[in-house]
């Protein structure tokens, strides 16, 4: 073997032993006071992990309402005003059609925030919404933005609507970077209506000194419900209908960044889904047990590492160099594939598992057929083993185009068992012809003699 093809063989091995020590192992950084894992988590679906269960029911409290003299609501009590008791949803809003219609709010933000596994349950008669989602660290998060009814509005002082979201266009997530760093901004557009209205008020509500100099800005809050995002003036007018509200900004910390990012995807969830028609909170929340544990696991897996452990050195013992090859090859398909399940966000059920397992052993079933042509083959050269790859892989993609179809239409399919399955299955398959082509087949090649 000459000594480039020899520095080529090396290199792939040690890319092969780096990549299976990063995906089974991790990369390890220290963060603050801790060391912690960078790659991203495993998602699991709730037959692994277990779940929490909320029960979101209609608000029955009441709230202070603050009339003045004239019977206008406003912010603060004073002279000539009115304070009443109100409940927060008045019983003309408690029908049937806005539970039903909630209830689809709810599944609307859940599908938004990306939220694969659930269950979601109405009483129609109550209004009560029971709602079970996976236990990781996003859950608490996602339960507190699904309940707020998600009401925009720009207001005066005196709490008067100048601009609302029935005007509401759409909501975006955007950065910027400057002096202070990164800035992440909700870029919040209007319909022609609402742009006229933002046009006056961004007109109005200015910098403005009387004629002793002193201050007399007006300024508005834009608030979601009750919630006053930011209360401002504005130095120019907006004539697009589209506004700019900063969320954070930070200069070096990611960590920061991101949390940024995470507050202002949230909120344009909310704002880019129907205002709901009622206003919930959380009566119940309780973690439930996975029916599965670790000691559920143990026989399964240890069955699986005595047949891995067999089928390679059944490899090594028929097909001895190359079988040695294929299984380093096979252990860098394995983490490859891992990665590719962390990195791309693939919810893993028991189902999800099974269709890595199967598109394990497909390539596997392929190494045998590509190991079997090399043996069989009289010339034992580099154009000769080169050649039975090309008819092995040629012969692999005809069987596994339609698996590769399916597995594609599966991953359309809105239940998460079936669409974990063909997930898994697709990023296998991809793999199994994206990696023997660019490792196996280099591998083999670059090892046989006469090059």
């Amino acid at each position: 073997m000459k000594t480039e093809k020899k520095l080529k063989v090396v290199l792939l091995i040690l890319i092969i032993v780096l990549i299976s020590i990063v995906s089974f192992g991790g990369i390890f950084v220290k963060n603050t006071k801790f060391v912690e894992n960078i790659l991203p988590e495993y998602l699991l679906g709730m037959d692994l992990t277990g779940g929490r269960t909320f029960k979101f029911i209609p608000n029955k409290d009441t709230k202070d309402v603050i009339y003045d003299k004239d019977g206008n609501v406003v912010d603060e009590a004073g002279e000539g005003t009115t304070t009443k008791q109100e409940p927060i949803n008045p019983d003309e809003v408690l029908t049937k059609e806005n539970y039903i219609n909630s209830k689809k709010i709810f599944i609307d933000r859940l599908d938004k925030m990306s939220v694969s596994d659930y269950t979601l349950r109405l009483n129609e008669s109550t209004g009560d919404i029971f709602l079970q989602i996976p236990e990781n660290s996003n859950t608490d998060i996602i339960a507190q933005y699904i309940t707020p009814k998600g009401y925009l509005s720009i207001t005066d002082e005196n709490g008067n609507e100048l601009l609302t979201s029935k005007n509401l266009l759409n909501v975006q997530v955007a950065s910027g970077s400057g002096t202070s760093g990164v800035t992440i901004y909700l870029v919040i557009e209007f319909d022609k209506e609402g742009a006229e209205i933002l046009k006056d008020i961004t007109n109005t509500y200015v910098k403005t000194l009387d004629a002793e100099g002193k201050d007399i800005t007006k300024t508005v809050d834009l608030k979601v419900d009750d919630t006053v995002l930011t209360t401002t003036y504005f130095e120019s007018e907006i004539s697009n209908g589209v506004m700019q509200l900063a969320i954070g900004s930070a200069s070096t910390s990611a960590e920061s960044i991101n949390s940024y990012i995470r507050e202002a995807s949230n909120i344009a969830v909310l704002l880019n889904t129907e205002t709901l028609p009622i206003s919930y909170k959380i009566e119940e929340n309780r973690y439930v047990k996975s029916d599965l544990s670790l000691e559920t696991f143990y026989i399964p897996m240890i069955v699986m590492a005595v047949i891995a452990l067999i089928g390679a050195v059944y490899l090594i013992l028929r097909y001895k160099k190359n079988g040695f090859i294929c299984v380093l090859s096979l252990i860098g398909y394995v983490a490859v594939l891992l990665l590719a399940v962390r990195f791309f966000n693939v919810v893993l059920t028991l189902e999800g598992i099974t269709g890595i397992i199967i598109a394990v052993i497909l390539n596997y079933i392929f190494i045998v057929y590509l190991l079997n042509l090399i043996k069989n083959n009289e010339e034992n050269d580099a154009e000769s083993v080169s050649n039975s790859f090309k008819i092995a892989t040629l012969k692999a993609i005809f069987i596994l185009i339609p698996v590769a179809i399916t597995s594609v239409i599966l991953c359309f399919i809105n239940w998460l068992p079936i669409y974990s399955f063909g997930m898994a299955m697709f990023w296998g398959i991809l793999i199994i012809v994206l990696y023997n082509l660019a490792v196996t087949r280099t591998l083999i090649v670059s090892c046989t003699k006469n090059n």
